[in-house]
């Protein structure tokens, strides 16, 4: 063959098929026969003509009914912005318009989309909103499942039963709903199953946790860290115990968390501004460290303890509480020079009945004597700290013991202060020079202590008085709670490795009050009665304090107090 003429061949081959190319970029290409949306024919239609189709055919339901169970109920599509995503449903039976090489063409003409099949619509949604729709439905629905629970009633131990658990599938939901949307009102209605949450037990394992139960009556867990106890009753300890033979991890998880974030306390720094020419501390805060507690260590020891305690012939069971301690940045030492290092001694009470006059002036005491330094070898006098107790020293007027007598005096109250203090001085087991018992018990001091345990002063004598034999420096630091009616005296200063004990506490010789005593009084009104004195037993007490460094005794002395008897005292309006 000649290879001109050849050549024209292959040009005009070429030719013809540029040709065939420009014819199918410029015609409209068309669905396949057979090609149906949702059962409806779309054969042989243009994309516009699918679109023309897609309108006419399926107007989008406004209300869609949902039935699950017996519960029948609409959804709105406009709640969720429910609407046919033409374009995208038009895309999967019919390719775009126009093609750019024989690639594309070619796969215009054989690509699997455009054989005959039977599509449908695609739906354009707000996820988010949906998931809310369907949450509203299930929260109509669901009801929580309750444990059944054994509980302590006066000693008697009472099933409380359980009730099942009922929750909504709600992926089933959406999905039921995207099926109905997309095959177009579908003949199978919008639905889901309703599960059963829980298991309840027999009335084997019902009987056998009562057995079990009735080995924890009558008994309790103390949980103590620090100097401070958390005790878990018998009520509580049962609740934990499970019908399978185990405890209910879940419910002593729960409280081992909460009591971790009870007891967290973050690491405080130390504090210490001391004044020169005051020779006072204006701010003392002593470093604390920081405690935690891992919530499943506790868990764990709490399951291991009552696990115990359910064969324990004891009644009770104590286990310390395992504490991460954090150290502070700032240390006692690190902010004073003067040897104010740690807590020697603290002395407690309460006074919960204290009228609101008195409290005045157990503040106003508590502020003076606070902050105060005490040089080694010096002896500290509460009188001398405490200076005037006048009405312009900020004291009132409150009921004290003057000359065998209870009176509206300035400055009732004022020994609580000292009490408070005088048992924070045992307790770091310096040298006491001076301390004198009331004439009569008083019920404040004793509402958190033994009769005995008290101070009294007033000017000029009795006085308190206490010489810092420490070779340190002391700081006399007070607390007082208004909240909680609590009075708490610290002692600071650098230990010498002393020690204090409190022992043969004993009393005896205990008088009844004389009979009530009744005075005419004509300044009121006839038949009126007014008590000015309340009856009150006498009492002799007496402890042994004893404070040791090594072998050696330091200080050792028996605190005694002779509370005589005290008769009621009446006036009556003549």
């Amino acid at each position: 063959m000649n290879i001109k003429y050849l050549g024209i061949g292959v040009a005009a081959g070429c030719l013809l098929i540029a040709i065939v190319l420009v014819s199918q970029v410029q015609f409209h290409p068309t669905t396949p026969d057979g090609t149906t949306i949702t059962g409806r024919d779309y054969s042989h239609l243009t994309r516009q003509q699918v679109f023309d189709h897609l309108t006419r055919d399926f107007v989008f339901p406004i209300d869609i009914p949902v039935t699950i169970g017996s519960y029948q109920t609409t959804i709105s599509s406009q709640s969720f912005s429910g609407t046919i995503d033409q374009s995208q449903t038009a895309s999967q039976v019919i390719p775009p318009v126009f093609r750019l090489n024989l690639i594309d063409w070619l796969q215009s003409h054989f690509h699997p989309q455009l054989t005959a099949n039977n599509y449908q619509l695609i739906i354009s949604q707000d996820d988010a909103a949906l998931d809310a729709v369907v949450a509203s439905i299930s929260s109509q629905l669901d009801k929580p499942y309750v444990p059944t629970e054994l509980q302590v009633k006066s000693g008697q131990i009472t099933v409380k039963p359980g009730v099942l658990g009922v929750a909504v599938n709600r992926q089933q939901l959406k999905t039921s709903l995207h099926k109905y949307l997309t095959n177009y009102r579908s003949t199978s209605p919008v639905t889901a199953d309703v599960t059963s949450i829980g298991q309840l037990p027999t009335q084997d394992q019902i009987q056998s946790t009562i057995a079990q139960a009735q080995k924890l009556i009558g008994k309790s867990l103390t949980l103590t860290y620090e100097d401070k106890a958390i005790t878990i009753d018998d009520a509580t300890l049962i609740s934990w115990l499970n019908f399978n033979h185990d405890l209910r991890a879940d419910k002593i998880l729960d409280y081992a968390q909460n009591t971790a974030d009870t007891i967290k306390r973050d690491p405080v720094d130390a504090l210490f501004k001391f004044d020169a020419a005051s020779k006072k501390v204006s701010e003392f805060r002593p470093a604390v460290p920081g405690i935690a507690v891992d919530p499943q260590t506790l868990a764990n020891l709490i399951n291991t303890q009552l696990t115990q305690l359910t064969t324990a012939t004891t009644s009770t069971i104590s286990t310390a509480i395992p504490l991460i301690t954090t150290q502070p940045t700032i240390k006692n030492e690190d902010v004073n020079n003067l040897g104010i290092k740690e807590l020697l001694g603290s002395g407690e009470s309460t006074f919960h009945h204290s009228t609101a006059l008195r409290n005045l002036n157990i503040k106003q005491g508590a502020a003076i004597i606070n902050r105060i330094l005490v040089a080694p070898g010096e002896e500290f006098s509460f009188i001398k700290n405490l200076g005037p107790v006048t009405l312009e020293a900020g004291f009132q007027k409150g009921y004290i013991i003057k000359q065998g007598h209870t009176v509206l005096d300035v400055g009732g109250g004022v020994c609580q202060v000292s009490t408070t203090l005088f048992r924070a001085m045992l307790n770091a087991g310096v040298q006491i020079t001076d301390r004198s018992a009331h004439a009569y018990r008083v019920s404040y001091y004793e509402e958190d202590s033994k009769p005995g345990f008290d101070a009294t002063v007033f000017i000029p004598n009795p006085d308190l008085r206490f010489i810092n034999d420490t070779g340190h420096y002391v700081l006399i630091q007070s607390n007082y709670d208004d909240v909680n009616k609590k009075l708490t005296y610290q002692i600071y200063g650098t230990s010498d490795g002393r020690t204090v004990q409190i022992s043969n506490y004993h009393q005896w010789d205990a008088t009844p009050p004389p009979p009530e005593k009744i005075i005419d009084d004509p300044t009121l009104p006839h038949g009126v009665m007014v008590q000015d004195e309340h009856a009150i037993p006498g009492l002799k007490t007496a402890f042994d304090w004893t404070v040791t460094r090594g072998n050696q005794i330091i200080h050792q002395k028996t605190f005694e107090s002779n509370f005589v008897p005290w008769g009621a005292v009446f006036r009556r309006g003549v």
